[in-house]
């Protein structure tokens, strides 16, 4: 069907015809392009023909609008969601999965179908301000241009606005199709006349682009009540006012289990933990959290605490969105302590409601920070990330008691080898109110799984060293087992450190490596888990032997470069990423596919985070790979050393690293296979009994 099979009508008027039924709807279900010119836009048009714009949008169609700068706020704010979400991957993603069915959404959830058509690219805006000869005039026209898939064309013009208003006054419109001759020339020249109010080159009608028309200011924000501006509103430099209280942005809709996580804090008096699968959104749902109770409270210091600078960042660019000032508290006061004296001052008079401070945990024990904001805390709200790092003494110890409200949120709450600092924690927070496991969240919010553990034997030498810290151990470990229930002593702990260390950096693994992987393979979005000892080593046979474009991500790293690094990775720029810790806790990079695990602390922990960072979902990524490399003693000594004084300890450190491998397993797709290879091993050489 092309557009002469309509059989429309030259006139239509609103009183005798739906224009939206009639007109729109059929001609957007055929149309790849559609130009608008118009004086006064509303998001509510959206909702009308969303029947025509879902066909629009799913036939790969292309709209642009030049229109006026008087716009309504929430319509404005959406547009610039929608403009920010094309650079920014991750607010694209998350537009993306909240608009599941197009045509529902424009009706239900317009301003975010909006923002979505913006960000993906199937509608553009430009506003046009009349100046020299118009100028303190309005853009005041009203005409469009569709084309369909067989280069036919329709032109319209006349008095209907994009409104809901437009509807329900006395409006007509009179269409002009190209494919009577009479109107061949008239269509040229609108078409013509629209390019040039499109690329800024009419003389008396200047257009920009949404993001300048903010950062200029020349938008005025008109209320739902008038459809338009009065005459003698003549001055343009009106500022675009920013919302005094947070609000949840218009592209994010909370998910039922954020909902559940917030009423359940709410009814707990706001105290308490969330424990939440890493990848569900803990940020979200906190900051969500905390504009409902400054809702409630009205006036709220928002203080956020987190263990690395990278997370403060991080913080700092989702609160932002819920419409929070964050001031960033890490490293030199120099930095921040000027303006966390004048935002006090501010709150302290009365003249600002908030204040939102994110600090990382070194500063947040910092005297001079303390010293600001002590005075504060009986009216603040507390939000802890990764609250099991707060659980050393020192930090328990530090934690006020005077703030009221309190928030911890973590994947794995409970410390390892530290019960008295778990507790403690749990306490301070008044219990986990909230849990989201990971097997619950696998499928619906997190990508499922496969898990491949690879046993790889040490090599003589290492295995001589890991025999000879072995024995120092088991002299610390009764009945010849090292799963002592309290926490070890700084000893055993540097033992079992410097065993790991040569589990972890085992030469065995660099060979692996070599064996696996051909030069120029593709294996985009992938990540390496490293040990320091063999990182430099892995990272150029990788990168110069193998050619495979990859990046170091480390410590060393700035926050801008590690912000290009991920973008480049994202981008499949790069396709892996070698690390050693920097990646373990709040770095979001959803694009990853495939995770290989070459040194670990022993710490479950580590593997859960680990994990989580693989399962975030991602258009296009169906599941997840999870290669996890496991030192093992020689094949040689599993066959003969039975009898070997270490035998017995090595035999218990198998079997609980079995015990990790079968809980990783127990969520993989690959449950049973998984499992399978190193349960023969144990199996075979009697390490499957009792001690």
């Amino acid at each position: 069907m092309d557009f002469a099979s309509l059989n429309l009508p030259t006139f239509m008027d609103t009183s005798s015809s739906n224009l939206i039924d009639d007109f729109f709807v059929p001609v957007l279900r055929l149309s790849k392009s559609y130009d608008r010119g118009v004086g006064f836009f509303s998001s509510g048009w959206f909702r009308v023909a969303s029947k025509g714009m879902k066909a629009f949008a799913e036939n790969g169609g292309k709209a642009r609008w030049v229109t006026s700068p008087i716009l309504e706020e929430r319509d404005f704010e959406a547009l610039l969601s929608g403009e920010e979400a094309r650079q920014n991957e991750l607010l694209k993603y998350r537009l993306e999965e909240a608009i599941k069915d197009l045509e529902k959404s424009l009706e239900e959830e317009t301003l975010s179908a909006l923002a979505w058509l913006v960000a993906d690219e199937v509608i553009d805006f430009r506003l046009a301000l009349p100046r020299n000869k118009l100028d303190q005039g309005n853009f005041h026209d009203k005409f469009g241009i569709f084309e369909d898939f067989e280069g036919k064309t329709i032109c319209f013009n006349g008095s209907y606005n994009d409104s809901i208003q437009g509807l329900r006054n006395y409006e007509s419109i009179k269409i002009f199709p190209d494919w009577e001759e009479a109107f061949v020339e008239l269509v040229k020249a609108e078409k013509a006349r629209f390019q040039s109010l499109w690329d800024g080159d009419d003389p008396n009608v200047r257009t920009c682009e949404l993001t300048q028309a903010a950062k200029e200011q020349i938008v005025q924000l008109r209320s739902l009540s008038r459809p338009y501006q009065p005459q003698n509103k003549t001055n343009c430099q009106i500022r675009v006012s920013l919302p005094k209280k947070p609000r949840i942005p218009l592209e994010i809709e909370l998910r039922d289990y954020q909902k559940e996580a917030i009423d359940a804090w709410f009814n707990a008096g706001c105290h308490g933990l969330f424990e939440m699968a890493t990848g569900t959104g803990k940020t979200i749902t906190a900051l969500a959290a905390v504009t409902r109770l400054i809702e409630r409270e009205k006036r709220l210091a928002l203080i956020i605490v987190c263990p690395y600078r990278h997370l403060v960042e991080q913080w700092s660019d989702e609160a932002e969105k819920f419409g929070f000032n964050p001031i960033k508290i890490f490293e030199s006061h120099k930095n921040w302590e000027p303006d966390l004296i004048s935002q006090l001052r501010l709150f302290n008079r009365l003249k600002k409601e908030v204040v939102t401070l994110i600090c990382s945990n070194a500063s947040f024990n910092n005297e001079k920070f303390l010293r600001h904001v002590r005075e504060y805390f009986s009216n603040s709200v507390l939000v802890m990330d990764e609250v099991h790092s707060a659980g050393a003494p020192k930090f328990l110890k530090a934690l006020p008691q005077e703030i009221p409200f309190r928030l911890g949120l973590s994947a794995t709450p409970f410390r390892h080898y530290d019960p008295e600092g778990s507790n403690k924690l749990i306490d301070y927070f008044n219990d986990i109110v909230y849990k989201l496991g990971l097997k619950e969240a696998i499928g619906p919010f997190l990508t499922p799984y496969f898990y491949y553990p690879i046993l790889v034997p040490l090599k003589d030498e290492e295995f001589e060293n890991f025999i000879e810290v072995t024995e120092q151990i088991r002299r610390f470990f009764p009945a010849h087992s090292e799963e002592e229930k309290g926490q070890p002593s700084e000893a055993q702990k540097r033992l079992l450190i410097k065993r790991a260390r040569i589990m972890n950096n085992s030469k065995s693994k660099v060979a692996w490596i070599m064996q696996e992987f051909d030069p120029f393979q593709e294996i985009s979005y992938s990540i390496f888990y490293v040990g320091e000892g063999i990182f430099e080593e892995i990272t150029k046979t990788l990168g110069i032997e193998k050619r495979i474009k990859i990046h170091r991500f480390t410590s060393k790293e700035s926050a801008a470069e590690r912000q290009d690094i991920l973008r480049r990775f994202a981008s499949k720029d790069l396709q892996a990423l070698v690390a050693m810790k920097c990646l373990d806790e709040g770095v979001d990079i959803p694009p990853t596919r495939n995770a290989y695990f070459l040194a670990s602390s022993g710490n479950p922990r580590e593997f859960v985070q680990r994990r989580g960072r693989v399962l975030r979902k991602f258009p296009g990524k169906d599941f997840a790979s999870i290669y996890d490399l496991i030192s093992i003693p020689p094949w040689e000594f599993l066959e003969t050393g039975r009898f070997h004084p270490a035998f017995p300890a090595i035999k218990s450190m198998l079997k609980r690293e079995y015990r990790r491998l079968a809980d990783f397993a127990e969520l993989a797709e690959n449950k049973y296979k998984a499992t399978e290879q190193l349960f023969n091993v144990l199996n075979k050489f009697g390490m499957l009994g009792d001690d």
